[in-house]
């Protein structure tokens, strides 16, 4: 995933603060011999995805409501992979309402729609994939496919789905002959092989019947870190670009995760409603609110926060893996789409993810101190505690002096002296 807070600061300090981030995979996908296979059921088909039992997994929506995507993986034994498979789509969809089911083995699942007019075979990388069938994507398909929209997924087998309690006449546009890549992070923790199965149903409605269009949120907090015996906290807030409504919301973390929350704030930062809160980092409740759902007004800003805990002996970083590394992610359904909100970025572009965002530490470190520790980081977790350890009420200078930095390069430090200067006029209190 290209974010630019993970990138920042590389090329002036030469510190690759997202290297660490990068996944270990030992999984039996099809780049090892693996018999994963990916398939779809078209509306109205008899069966669907058959589960690892040889029942239904998920039964097909009825003949002109929709359709199903169904995928197999396979992992090895006490080991972690992230597997892909393209589809295109062969009708225009509103997708009004989804479920997804899946078997042991898997730790989410993740639909994304892509700019692709064709099923690809080449990635950004320049090699050449078999996509013709599952294949692996260490990093998720963002590392090396382009995307542009999170229209689906789950993360637990019995959780509620992402897209649920629109209003009937709100549904979310899926193009036809969109490219779409079904992204399967599986995390095996046993003794012996699996293949994880997983399908989703697209419930949907007459382009007639729509009135708004919808959407997925998708906030993603690139700084973490959680240093060895201790707690942490990852904090950011993100702007509400234009009036609208939410209807689900959940957390997604990692296993060092205790849970976390989200409060609506006006554009001041005062707490105007707890809109979220959880305890656990696995099978996170889903917030759901009835249609019409939870309404939101622009200038207003959701400010969420993600606890940890680590009672090992190595520092904990963000990153894809489930097993090394951690995330703050906070994610649902809601409408009328705005792109600039649902990706918290000032261009709605999914490469832009996040620049919108506003970093809050939750430590005691002044401006200076905080710029001064970013200019000597050498490693990701030093770096990303630069931020984590500032004090909140530095966070939106702070912030915009980062923002400088990123843009700047190597000129940064005369480009942003404006920014400088203000976040170290700017105190703690």
């Amino acid at each position: 995933m290209t974010l630019r807070a993970c990138l920042l600061f590389v090329p002036v300090l030469a510190v690759a603060a997202c290297s660490s981030s990068s996944p270990s995979s030992a999984g039996g996908g099809q780049g090892d011999g693996g018999s994963s296979s990916g398939s779809t059921s078209s509306s109205g088909s008899s069966s669907g995805a058959a589960g690892d039992d040889g029942g239904e997994l998920l039964a097909p929506p009825p003949a002109g409501q929709g359709v199903q995507y169904s995928m197999q993986g396979s992992i090895a034994a006490s080991s972690e992979d992230e597997q892909c498979q393209f589809v295109q789509t062969t009708e225009d969809m509103w997708v009004n309402h989804e479920d997804v089911r899946y078997t042991p083995g898997s730790h989410h699942f993740i639909v994304w729609n892509t700019p692709y007019t064709s099923i690809p075979t080449t990635s950004n990388s320049g090699k050449t994939v078999d996509t013709t069938k599952v294949f692996d994507c260490v990093g998720g398909p963002a590392a090396d496919w382009n995307t542009t929209q999170f229209i689906g997924g789950a993360q637990s087998a019995d959780a509620p789905p992402m897209l649920s309690d629109l209003p009937p006449d709100v549904a979310l546009h899926i193009p036809s002959g969109s490219v779409l890549v079904l992204d399967l992070h599986v995390l095996n923790t046993t003794m012996q092989a699996m293949n994880p199965v997983v399908a989703i149903n697209f419930d949907t409605i007459p382009k007639s019947a729509v009135t708004q269009e919808a959407g997925i949120y998708f906030f993603y907090n690139p700084f973490i870190v959680v240093p060895p015996n201790a707690q942490a906290h990852a904090r950011m807030s993100c702007p509400v670009t234009s009036n609208l409504t939410l209807t689900t919301a959940q957390t997604h973390m990692h296993k060092w995760g205790l849970g976390g929350s989200a409060n609506l704030e006006d554009a001041s930062g005062n707490v105007l409603k707890q809109m979220y809160t959880s305890s656990v980092w696995t099978d996170p409740p889903v917030t759901q609110w009835p249609a019409p759902g939870y309404a939101l007004t622009a200038g207003q800003q959701i400010d969420y926060e993600c606890n940890y805990e680590n009672d090992g002996t190595t520092a904990i970083v963000q990153g894809l893996s489930a097993a090394t590394n951690e995330m703050c992610v906070f994610v649902g359904a809601y409408y009328p789409r705005d792109a600039k909100f649902e990706t918290c970025s000032t261009t709605g572009a999914f490469t832009d993810l996040s620049n919108a965002a506003t970093y809050i530490g939750t430590g005691a470190a002044d401006c200076t101190t905080s710029m001064q520790c970013v200019s000597g980081a050498k490693d990701a977790a030093t770096f990303y505690g630069c931020v984590t350890n500032s004090c909140p009420g530095i966070a939106k200078p702070f912030t915009a002096a980062l923002d400088c930095f990123s843009a700047n390069g190597s000129t940064a430090q005369t480009a942003c002296a404006t920014q400088i200067s203000a976040c170290a006029a700017t105190t703690c209190n």
